[in-house]
This record gives C-alpha cells, sequence and structure tokens, in this order.
C-alpha cells in the first residue's frame, strides 16, 4: 500500500468529498479523482460509493480504511520511536483543550516545557468535552486534555494524569441561604440541600458539555426542576453572573476563588468528574509527550485544590507508559 494513496482515502472518507479531501490534500479534483480510479482498478472492486454528492465507504471500502489507519498508526508509531532513541528534541505534538480553561492552563505550562524543548511545535484544537473526543477518534489530535465521569469513559481511549475534582455550587453573599455557608465556604464546602433553591434561578452548561449531564443528574436527585435564565458553555460567564447577584450556578471547584463575592457549597450526590489526558490506545507517546502530560497532572492538582494539604488528594489510577 502506497502511504501517499493511503492518505488520499483517507482524506476522502473523512470529507465525504472529493473536491473537498482535494482542497485539503492541496492537489486537484481530478489529481485526487485519478487516484481512487487507479486504487479502485488495482483492488477490482470500488471503494466508494458516491452518493448525492456524498461518498460513503462500501464493505471493501471501509476494509481498506480500517487497515489503512493501522498502517498511519504503525508509521507515525515508529517515526516517534526513532526520535527517542535517538535523542532529538524536536518534533510536533498536537493537543485538544478546553479554549477556557484548557488555554489557561496551557499557557502556565508552555513556558517551563518550552525551556526543556524549545525544537518543539505545538497544533492546538480548541473544543468542548465532547468534541475532543471526536477530533481524538479522527485522529485530529494525539492529546486531548478532557474530564469524564465513571459513565462517559470511552473504551477505546487510555486516560492518564486523573485529577478528581467535584462540582460545586456557588451562590451570591447577598442570598438568603448565603449564612449558611459559614465564613471559609472556599475551604470548607458544606453540604447544602438542591431542593432549597427551587425559587432561585440558575445559569446552567450548554448541552454540548459534561457538566450539563451532571447537573441534570444533580437536579434529578433533588427532585426539582430549575427556573433557567439561560445556558453557557463558559464558567467565566456563570460566575460573572454570580457576583452580579443574578442566579447560583454549578463549576468546577477549581474556579474557586475566596476573594469573590460568593459562597460556596457541595449538593447531593456530589458529582464529581475526573481531569485527566487522553490518547487512542496503542498510541506510542514521546518522552517529550510524557513530559507534558505530567505537567498537565501538576497543574490540574494544584487547580483542583488550591485550599488544600496535597496529601489529602484522592488517589487516581493512572495507566502510564514505561519511560
Amino acid at each position: 500500500m502506497d502511504l501517499h494513496q493511503v492518505e488520499y482515502i483517507l482524506a476522502i472518507e473523512k470529507e465525504k468529498s472529493i473536491s473537498k479531501a482535494a482542497q485539503k490534500l492541496f492537489i486537484t479534483q481530478s489529481a485526487l479523482n485519478q487516484q481512487l480510479l487507479k486504487l479502485e482498478k488495482e483492488i477490482g472492486t470500488a471503494l466508494f460509493e458516491r452518493r448525492s454528492h456524498m461518498m460513503l465507504p462500501t464493505f471493501a471500502g471501509s476494509v481498506y480504511l480500517e487497515n489503512a489507519r493501522r498502517l498511519v498508526d504503525i508509521r507515525d508509531s515508529t517515526y516517534k520511536l526513532l526520535h527517542d532513541i535517538t535523542e532529538e528534541k524536536t518534533g510536533e505534538i498536537s493537543i485538544a483543550f478546553t479554549p477556557e480553561r484548557g488555554s489557561e492552563m496551557f499557557s502556565k505550562i508552555y513556558p517551563a516545557f518550552h525551556t526543556l524543548y524549545p525544537q518543539i511545535t505545538f497544533r492546538i484544537k480548541e473544543a468542548r468535552n465532547k468534541g475532543m473526543e471526536q477530533a481524538l477518534a479522527r485522529k485530529e489530535v494525539t492529546l486531548a486534555c478532557t474530564s469524564y465521569t465513571d459513565s462517559s469513559l470511552n473504551p477505546d481511549f487510555t486516560y492518564v494524569a486523573g485529577v478528581r475534582e467535584e462540582m460545586v455550587l456557588g451562590l451570591p453573599r447577598e442570598h438568603p441561604l448565603a449564612p449558611l455557608a459559614g465564613e471559609e465556604s472556599w475551604r470548607t464546602l458544606p453540604e447544602l440541600e438542591l431542593s432549597c433553591l427551587s425559587d432561585t434561578p440558575f445559569v446552567t452548561s450548554g448541552p454540548e458539555t459534561l457538566s450539563h449531564d451532571m447537573e441534570n443528574a444533580a437536579f434529578a436527585y433533588a427532585g426539582m426542576q430549575p427556573h433557567v435564565l439561560f445556558c453557557t458553555g463558559s464558567s467565566r460567564t456563570k460566575l460573572n453572573m454570580i457576583s452580579e447577584n443574578l442566579c447560583a450556578a454549578f463549576f468546577p471547584q477549581s474556579y474557586i476563588d475566596k476573594r469573590a463575592p460568593m459562597v460556596y457549597f457541595s449538593v447531593k450526590p456530589h458529582p464529581c468528574w475526573t481531569t485527566a489526558v487522553a490518547y487512542r490506545k496503542r498510541t506510542y507517546l514521546t518522552i517529550p509527550e510524557n513530559v507534558l502530560i505530567d505537567m498537565i497532572r501538576s497543574y490540574n492538582l494544584r487547580a483542583a485544590y488550591p485550599a488544600r494539604n496535597t496529601e489529602n488528594v484522592p488517589p487516581i489510577e493512572t495507566e502510564r507508559q514505561h519511560l
């Protein structure tokens, strides 16, 4: 199998269009079509069905594509391994993270990483959790800084450098129930019955986020239907709304700020997720990629437990490659 030809066919599958695939590959549509016809002639069967401006794999095409992806994986892993053997500190790391929290994390750890590996470049994709999983599955990135719950684990991914984090509830200081929080709620996170807020407006997470599912589970556990002002994918927006004495909202505990004009509670059933780095199973990770993962975990630990002794951080079982 010719690797250039393989990448052409994979591009057609991804774009579902010869014209769009040709644009991505920087070749003419005619040239790409000729490559496909040539390959189909060699194999003796069609690889794609042409359906109303859409290219869909035939059964033979699906078999070819599955093995083509394996071939590309072998090539990529081989080059990565050779880079490690020769101790080359060059290359590219493709990584996905969220546009808000993830970008803040990356800006904090990049200087230290760049000092160690000044010749390593990055290809970055910003997306929400579900979008990152899709990008990882499509092999658009090697690493994804994602979050997961026990029910949202993808069996095709390996999750490493996990740090468990609770979703907490924020209330304005002027809220009638705020005194129940005490003086240091940012540290103690007292428990509050969520049903007590049946008359309080909420700003909730958008349906494209994992936190949306966690919030719905908490509301269902409390047996309440919240009054929702609007949905947002931004925890910063939620915090600003709480600070303006407009609503209650859930957000990850790493956003707790003891100086903010709000109080903090935990609620049953104590919704938690694990922030982690995910990659596709059987992917070889280079030494620089493993170093980056360790830096991300250290950052997540400091962010999730800023006011607590790290000895009390809940242990997370992680699967790592041996360096």
